[in-house]
């Protein structure tokens, strides 16, 4: 990681499947991506600053999250759920490992289109 993907140049997207733990001392359940070896206590996450999740949510929950970066189309009204790029957490969501420079999303865009180059968009837009 410190070799290869922290000097490079290039944009890197990680994708993964998450696992989600019990915390038997909070008893909440923690989210977060399954490594083996030296990184499995602090997690992939830990190397980077930006931090999104792909999740499944019901179209009535993202009404209150309307946005520029959030379309909705007609099939997905009628599928009644959309895939999204969830980039805040929430009160439902405080214990995966979301998370981003401070001030790059608004409270609005917590939810946006599943679309890795409005990530990237944002990300060059922020760091410019």
């Amino acid at each position: 990681m410190q070799e290869y993907v922290a000097k490079s140049t290039k944009n890197v997207i990680f994708t993964a499947h998450v696992l989600d733990v019990l915390n038997e001392n909070d008893m909440v359940m923690e989210t977060k991506v399954p490594i083996k070896g030296a990184l499995k206590n602090n997690g992939l996450e830990a190397f980077f600053s930006t931090i999104v999740t792909a999740r499944k949510v019901p179209i009535g929950d993202l009404e209150k999250y309307q946005n520029p970066l959030l379309t909705v189309s007609e099939e997905e009204e009628m599928l009644g759920y959309k895939y999204v790029f969830q980039t805040k957490i929430t009160k439902e969501t405080v214990h995966h490992r979301i998370r981003s420079s401070m001030g790059m999303w608004s409270i609005q865009e917590t939810f946006i289109d599943n679309d890795a180059t409005l990530l990237l968009k944002r990300l060059q837009e922020y760091y410019a």
